[in-house]
């Protein structure tokens, strides 16, 4: 009898087993199919599956962390106008030179700006120069519009896609300060932007390229016939393309937030996101004024911007979540190390100077220091560094060696420096 019980209670848990297996199959096949049909399922949402079996590999909900594996070095960054972008730019470019990774070039002709491949149009062999000998491109993050057959003609195979984005009333703010577009700013009215507002494809055509008219949206390649029909099925399947194709989005709401989620992404060490703010501007221009209602305004005009910032915050948030608890304690650590680096690299008046700052090992980081160097290169303008790389890469700033000899020479001279 107790021999007979014995062999039931084996089948039952045998029986247990197999149906949990079987459960456990049609849970995967449903999201599969799901995930098919174009259903978003945030809980299920994670990063490039990578190799595990490397010693010192984590993984923490669905996002793979190694802090002693390799670090990834092919990066695509899509430079957004007036979106923090300078900022994130230097983060790639310091590192870029660094380990002397290749950076994406752009075509200069006289008198253009050295940081810009093309504000009209996405990369080709004609606004961008061809990588030095033997080598191929690591790191792309001049401005340029997005494509995705495009880059990947040019990036290698395990490019890691990183865009940024800034919510849209402050980047349309950012926008009017900097460019100052006579479209609005030339409205005979002492309240322009209101104006403006009020009935905005009376100045400026949805098919615009204009700086105000849904420019994030521009810059990520929406589809052009979106811009006049905001037809909301089209422009979610674009933003599932964009999920589908993007690893990370910076928000710059959450700048510190998406740094550290950039390192452990890119297993990265701590000391590579440090960064100065840059091109920050906090006076506004005398004739940009708001009153009450521009943001519902706007936000009616700026429909394919705000879409695709409020379906990549929601994305943020749930990123940060599967992270776990540790996400925090990585995250104030990152931002008092930020405000110690701040105090040495731009030291207040009368403050004794020195010329390394040493931060002790963590969790998160081996000890290291950073230098009167490195503040430079966090202090340096995008268009110097951009030359300065350029110079390093390929011997000249403009396309033709010799064509403008003087500014190379000078340019040389401080580089040495």
């Amino acid at each position: 009898m107790a021999r007979l019980f014995l062999i039931t209670s084996e089948f039952g848990v045998l029986a247990c087993l197999l149906l949990m297996a079987m459960m456990t199959i049609f849970q995967i096949h449903h999201y599969k199919t799901s995930v098919s049909h174009g259903e978003n399922h945030w809980e299920h949402f994670s990063w490039r599956t990578r190799n595990t079996s490397k010693q010192g590999h984590v993984r923490r909900h669905g996002i793979d962390i190694n802090n002693y594996g390799e670090s990834k070095r092919h990066i695509a960054f899509l430079k957004v106008h007036k979106a923090a972008s300078s900022t994130a730019q230097n983060i790639f470019l310091r590192y870029a030179n660094r380990r002397d990774l290749v950076v994406v070039m752009p075509h200069v002709p006289k008198f253009f700006y050295p940081n810009i491949i093309s504000t009209g149009s996405t990369v080709t062999s004609k606004n961008i120069l061809p990588p030095p000998a033997n080598r191929s491109y690591e790191i792309l993050c001049c401005h340029v519009l997005y494509n995705r057959e495009a880059f990947v003609k040019i990036m290698p195979i395990d490019t890691i896609y990183i865009g940024i984005i800034r919510e849209p009333f402050e980047h349309f703010t950012s926008i009017l300060n900097y460019f100052r577009p006579g479209e609005i700013l030339n409205i005979n009215d002492t309240m322009a932007v209101s104006k403006y507002l009020q009935e905005p494809s009376r100045y400026t055509k949805r098919t615009s390229n204009s700086y105000a008219n849904n420019r994030m949206a521009r810059e990520f390649g929406f589809p052009s016939d979106l811009f006049t029909t905001h037809n909301k099925t089209e422009v979610q399947l674009y933003l599932q393309k964009l999920e589908s194709e993007f690893e990370l989005m910076i928000i710059v709401e959450q700048f510190d937030e998406c740094m550290v989620l950039m390192r452990r992404l890119l297993n990265w060490k701590l000391s590579d996101i440090l960064y100065i703010k840059k091109n920050v501007k906090h006076k506004l221009f005398e004739k940009i004024k708001f009153t009450a209602g521009d943001v519902n305004l706007y936000k009616r005009w700026a429909v394919l911007d705000y879409a695709l910032y409020d379906h990549f915050y929601q994305r943020l948030q749930n990123q940060i979540r599967m992270q776990g608890p540790d996400f925090y304690d990585e995250l104030l650590y990152f931002k008092r190390m930020r405000h110690d680096m701040e105090f040495f690299c731009n030291p207040m008046l009368g403050a004794k100077g020195t010329t390394i700052h040493q931060f002790a090992a963590s969790r998160w980081n081996p000890a290291f220091v950073i230098t009167e160097k490195d503040c430079h290169y966090m202090h340096i303008g995008e268009t110097a560094f951009i030359k300065e790389i350029r110079l390093k890469q390929y011997g000249f700033f403009n396309d033709r060696p010799g064509e403008d000899e003087n500014n190379r020479t000078k340019a040389g001279n401080k580089t040495e420096e």
